[in-house]
């Protein structure tokens, strides 16, 4: 049995109802309900729709009770928290997520990399369901395309997070080994398919957010979902991973029409999805059962005593706010242990178990923009962009005086730790992203104080040996290193 394609449909359709909120916030799974069933209406597809964003935030096991089901496995915001265990900014002196921040989580037979692989495998077998019936639907054309268009904008995501995960960046080689394509749905007879390129998986994600954009227009009943602006969004992350640099600059700069910089939002505890910074986010509350309880960022990072509160910030980084700064939330923590000399209220003081997720802010458009255009050789105008949040961020900011693109683009990096930490695993990602070797500074233990090379095997998880084992078309020797 493949172990990437055996999710089936009837896993995901969804109790069909009359068109209320109620539907939207939290439409329930059935097996009871065939896909004829779930396309005959629009309604009907969209409660499938968003049975899938909310699968996505919730307490996530797969569809056959074979990963997930654990607190560091738990849906997206366990990817992102994985993601943020692996830079120099986050020290975790032990508990969940540990074996992320020792890079010593990506055997094949381990859980975070069985996790990974089928948890994106799942959905992106969702966004192919939803396509599929749709396009074989009876719906008005202008209802189909815009439902497409939504879906391959989910696929696109789907896939591009799932290939930064089991390959090095785009830029060391598209011709690597990439990760297998699927554009139809499948299932227990679907014969799984090979690698491919990183090229070729780049193909599809970047046919995928193109149609998207074109297609999607900004109206949506729930934050959760993805809109044209949130589609520019990713098509400015995916074009900046690839360098390319022109689309990323003008898809970044449409992204953001429409949302503000707002300081005082900032330091509100990131609970609020309301937030006019906030693009795109996973609301997460007590009342509709689909809260992640221990598992949200604010359980890890809070030190009120009722959560994990184990994250802990690096006294370096710490050093990089000045006190103006309104994202200087750091305090200090009484311990013994070097290791948990500072904490942030970021995400807020207390555990909260309706904390909202973020999982695009508009001012990681600015900070694409920057980066766009420095590397263009825009120097003046990156500064300026960059001076745009900086200022916000901080009445005493000072505009960048870089002499040199490289400095500049130091510059832009760093202003992404400072804004975006605790999030997405940003810096991480832009360590893979421009082929930097990961040096860990200020107090993290000196066992795991790590100096990796850039492009270091570390940097990567393996294929799972379920994979390997179940499908003809990847061998034990496609495995990465």
């Amino acid at each position: 049995m493949k172990y990437t394609v055996k999710f089936l449909l009837v896993a995901g359709a969804l109790s069909l109802g009359s068109c209320s909120k109620d539907y939207l916030e939290a439409p329930q799974p059935t097996a009871q309900i065939s896909p004829d069933q779930v396309f005959s209406t629009p309604d009907g597809a969209r409660a499938f729709f968003n049975g899938i964003y909310r699968r996505l935030r919730s307490q996530w096991i797969n569809l056959n009770e074979t990963a997930g089901n654990s607190t560091d496995a738990w849906g997206v915001v366990s990817v992102n928290l994985a993601r943020e265990m692996k830079g120099d900014d986050i020290i975790n002196p032990g508990g969940w997520y540990q074996f992320d921040y020792r890079h010593e989580n990506r055997e094949p037979t381990y859980r975070r990399t069985i996790f990974t692989w089928a948890f994106f495998y799942e959905f992106i077998n969702q966004a192919n369901i939803m396509i599929d019936g749709v396009q074989k639907s009876n719906f008005p054309e202008a209802t189909k395309t815009r439902y497409i268009a939504e879906a391959r904008a989910l696929r696109a995501w789907l896939y591009f997070e799932t290939i930064r995960e089991f390959q090095h960046t785009y830029l060391k080689d598209p011709n690597a080994p990439g990760i297998p394509v699927y554009t139809e749905p499948t299932g227990i007879e679907t014969t799984g398919k090979g690698r491919g390129t990183v090229q070729q998986v780049y193909d599809q994600i970047n046919a995928d957010i193109d149609f998207a954009v074109a297609n999607l227009d900004n109206s949506r009943l729930l934050k959760s979902n993805i809109d044209k602006n949130v589609a520019l969004g990713l098509q400015a992350r995916i074009a900046l991973e690839q360098g390319q640099w022109a689309k990323a600059e003008t898809a970044a700069i449409a992204a953001r029409q429409g949302y503000a910089l707002n300081a005082a939002q900032y330091k509100t505890g990131f609970k609020n999805i309301d937030s006019e910074e906030w693009m795109w986010a996973f609301p997460n509350t007590e009342t509709d059962g689909q809260t992640l309880y221990y598992g949200i960022p604010n359980s890890f990072f809070a030190k009120a005593g009722n959560g994990y509160d184990n994250f802990f910030i690096n006294e370096e980084f710490v050093k990089k706010f000045t006190t103006t700064d309104v994202r200087n939330l750091f305090q200090p923590y009484t311990s013994t242990n070097v290791q948990r000399k500072w904490s942030t209220t970021k995400f807020g003081d207390d555990l909260d178990f309706n904390a909202a997720m973020p999982m695009m802010r508009v001012s990681e458009m600015y900070l694409i923009e920057a980066e766009a255009k420095a590397e263009q050789g825009k120097q003046a105008a990156a500064a300026d962009v960059l001076y745009t949040l900086q200022k916000n961020r901080d009445p005493q900011a000072v505009k960048s005086a870089a002499a040199t693109k490289a400095a500049l683009i130091d510059e832009i990096l760093l202003e992404r730790r400072k804004e975006l930490y605790g999030e997405l695993g940003i810096q991480f990602l832009d360590v893979k992203r421009r082929q930097l070797p990961l040096v860990r500074t200020g107090n993290h233990s000196p066992a795991f104080k790590f100096n990796i090379p850039a492009n270091d095997p570390r940097f990567v998880l393996k294929i799972p040996f379920r994979e390997i084992d179940a499908n003809p078309n990847i061998n034990p020797e496609d495995q990465n290193q």
